[in-house]
C-alpha cells in the first residue's frame, strides 16, 4: 500500500497544464512572491518579521523598505522588468530587502555565494549580466580585480563609506517612497538565477520562477505542518536553495517570524531558539550534530521547537534519537531537494522516520516521482535502483543561457536527478548515490550512501565520504574519508572493522583515510574528486 498525504491536503490540489505539461498543483495559491510579502504585511503589520543581532522589523516596515529600493531601483538606477539584481551578501536585513526590491519591479535576483573566489564570481556575473550587484564590505576584494570584466553598471557596497569604485547602499533605500505596485508580473516569470554547485566543469544558473517558489512555500506548510504562529532561525546561508526556497520565502509566505544567522554557531543557535522562542529548524545535519555537542545544550529553554527538517547528508540514527530525546515531542522530516526543484522534493512524514531512516521519504504532495533505467529511462519495479526523476510545479524549467544542459536533464516535463535511487512499494524514497560516484567492485555496486550510513553510526565519527579508487584486481575499490568527533580517538582497522560487522566483505573500505576535514566546494558539498586518490598508508 503507497503512503499518501492527508486527504485534507490532496483535497487543495488541482491539475494544470503548463508549457505542455500536466502538472499537480495548488489550487488557491498566490501568484507572486510580491504578493506575498503584502499579504502578510497587511495581515500582520506589527508583527516582528525579521530579527538580525539586535535589529528587529516589523511587516510594515519590511514592505516599506522593499517599496523604498525598488523606487530607487526603477528611478534612479534603471533597473527594468528582466534585468538581473545580484546579491553577494552574507544573511542580513539587506538580502531580504535587495531580493524582494528586485522581484517588486519584475527583475530576476541572483544570489551568489560568498565563498566564491574573484574567477567564480567574474563567471557567474558575466553569465547572468547582472545590471547592478549589492555586496557586503567584506567582500569587495573579490569584486575589485573584475570591475571593468562584469556587466554591472553599479555595485552598492553595506557601508557608509564605501571603498571607490562602489556606492554606499544608503543610497538604494531612501526614504519613505511612495506606494509602488509591481510591474505586470506573471507566475511563470522568473524570480531567481540559482548557480548550481557541480563539482566538475562550470555552474548552471536554474532558473527559479514565482509559481516554482510558491509551490515550495505551500509544500513546506502542508508536509511541515507550519502556520504564521511559526518562527525559523536560518542558520544555513540564503543564497544556498534550502535557505532560500525553505526558510525565507515560506515564512514571507506565511507571516511568520524569521532570525537571521550570517554564521552558525552552535552556542548562538542555542540561544535564539530560546530568546525567540523558535519553533522551526532546516538544516544540514552536521547542524543538529554540531548542537547536541554543546555540553550545555538541555540548559537552554527549547520547548517551542517541534519541526525539525534536516537533508543533504545521512542523519545518524544516534542523532536523531538525541534530538527526539532532547525535544520530546519534536517532529523530524529527512527532506530531499535540489536546486532544480526548488527545494523540497521529498519529504518524510514525521510518523515515519525512525521506522524509514534510510529513507528521504515520500514525494510531496503535488510532485510524481519514479525510478528509471539510467539508459533506456524504462520506469523500474519497487526495489530496483535506477536514476530518479521528477515531475511537479517545483521543477525548473531551463537553464539560463544553457539549452543543451536544460534539454539533457529535462524531457517531457521530468527532471533527471543524476541520483541512483529506489523505491519500495510503499512509494518511499531511498537515495544510494550519485551516478557517477557508484563504486563498480569487480561487478559488484557498492552505494557509497549505504556504507556512509554504517560509518555515520560510530558515536566517534564527525563525518565521512566514500569514493571508489582504482584497483589493479577489481577495476574499483571502496575508500573511506572519515573526520572523528573532536576529543574521539578513530584508526582506519576500526573504521574497517565496525564496516565488516554490518557490511558484506566486498563493501568493506579497503582504504581508510583519517581526515581533518572533509573538502568541499563554496557551496559545501563534499568534492569527492578530491578524495579519489590512494593513500599511502591504511591499505589492507
Amino acid at each position: 500500500m503507497r503512503v499518501v498525504w492527508e486527504e485534507k491536503i490532496q483535497n487543495q490540489i488541482a491539475e494544470e497544464t503548463v508549457n505542455g505539461v500536466r502538472l499537480k498543483v495548488y489550487k488557491n495559491r498566490p501568484h507572486t512572491l510580491c504578493e506575498t510579502l503584502k499579504n502578510s504585511a497587511r495581515r500582520f503589520p506589527d508583527k516582528i518579521a525579521l530579527v538580525h543581532g539586535d535589529q528587529r522589523i516589523t511587516y510594515a516596515e519590511l514592505q516599506q523598505q522593499v517599496y523604498n529600493m525598488a523606487y530607487q531601483l526603477i528611478h534612479q538606477y534603471g533597473v527594468q522588468k528582466g534585468d538581473r539584481v545580484a546579491l553577494l551578501l552574507m544573511n542580513g536585513i539587506p538580502f531580504v530587502v535587495g531580493l524582494y526590491a528586485a522581484l517588486q519591479i519584475g527583475a530576476i535576483a541572483v544570489p551568489l555565494n560568498t565563498k566564491l573566489k574573484t574567477q567564480e564570481l567574474e563567471y557567474m556575473l558575466q553569465n547572468s549580466g547582472a545590471k547592478l550587484l549589492i555586496t557586503n564590505e567584506e567582500w569587495w576584494p573579490n569584486v575589485l580585480p573584475i570591475i571593468d570584466q562584469i556587466p554591472a553598471e553599479r555595485i552598492f557596497v553595506t557601508s557608509e563609506h564605501p571603498p571607490q569604485g562602489a556606492l554606499p547602499y544608503s543610497q538604494l533605500v531612501a526614504e519613505n517612497a511612495p506606494f509602488l505596485v509591481e510591474e505586470a508580473l506573471h507566475e511563470h516569470d522568473p524570480a531567481l538565477i540559482m548557480y548550481t554547485s557541480g563539482t566538475t566543469g562550470r555552474p548552471k544558473g536554474a532558473v527559479n520562477t514565482h509559481f516554482n517558489l510558491i509551490h515550495s512555500a505551500i509544500n513546506y506548510e502542508l508536509c511541515y505542518g507550519l502556520s504564521s504562529d511559526d518562527s525559523t532561525v536560518v542558520a544555513v546561508p540564503l543564497f544556498h536553495i534550502t535557505g532560500l526556497a525553505g526558510q525565507l520565502v515560506p515564512f514571507i509566505y506565511l507571516g511568520g517570524k524569521i532570525a537571521l544567522m550570517p554564521m552558525f554557531k552552535a552556542d548562538q543557535f542555542l540561544q535564539i531558539l530560546q530568546d525567540e522562542q523558535i519553533t522551526h529548524v532546516i538544516a544540514a545535519p552536521t547542524v543538529y550534530v554540531m548542537t547536541l555537542m554543546q555540553p550545555d545544550y538541555k540548559q537552554y529553554n527549547t520547548e517551542n521547537f517541534r519541526v525539525g527538517g534536516f537533508g543533504g547528508a545521512p542523519m545518524p540514527a544516534e542523532t536523531v534519537k538525541a534530538l527526539m530525546d532532547w525535544n520530546p515531542n519534536l517532529e523530524l522530516h529527512n527532506t530531499y531537494g535540489l536546486t532544480e526543484t526548488t527545494s523540497p522534493a521529498t519529504v518524510m512524514p514525521h510518523q515515519y522516520q525512525l521506522e524509514k531512516i534510510s529513507s528521504v521519504g515520500i514525494p510531496v504532495p503535488v510532485a510524481e516521482a519514479k525510478i528509471v533505467d539510467p539508459v533506456s529511462r524504462e520506469q523500474l519495479n519497487p526495489g530496483e535502483v535506477g536514476e530518479l526523476v521528477l515531475k511537479g510545479p517545483m521543477v525548473v524549467p531551463y537553464y539560463w543561457q544553457n539549452e543543451e544542459a536544460t534539454q539533457k536533464a529535462m524531457v517531457d516535463g521530468w527532471f533527471a536527478t543524476g541520483d541512483l535511487a529506489a523505491m519500495d512499494p510503499e512509494g518511499f524514497v531511498y537515495v544510494m548515490d550519485r551516478i557517477k560516484d557508484m563504486i563498480n567492485r569487480g561487478g559488484e555496486k557498492v552505494y557509497s550512501v549505504e556504507v556512509e550510513d554504517v560509518i555515520y553510526s560510530n558515536p566517534n565519527v564527525m563525518e565521512a565520504a566514500v569514493v571508489g579508487v582504482p584497483d589493479s584486481v577489481y577495476g574499483e575499490v571502496v575508500k573511506a574519508c572519515v573526520v572523528p568527533r573532536p576529543g574521539a580517538s578513530l584508526s582506519a582497522e576500526e573504521i574497517k572493522q565496525w564496516v565488516a560487522e554490518r557490511l558484506a566483505k566486498y563493501k568493506v573500505p579497503v582504504y581508510v583515510e583519517i581526515m581533518d576535514l572533509l573538502p568541499r566546494n563554496p557551496n559545501g558539498k563534499v568534492l569527492k574528486t578530491e578524495l579519489r586518490y590512494v593513500p599511502v598508508s591504511s591499505h589492507e
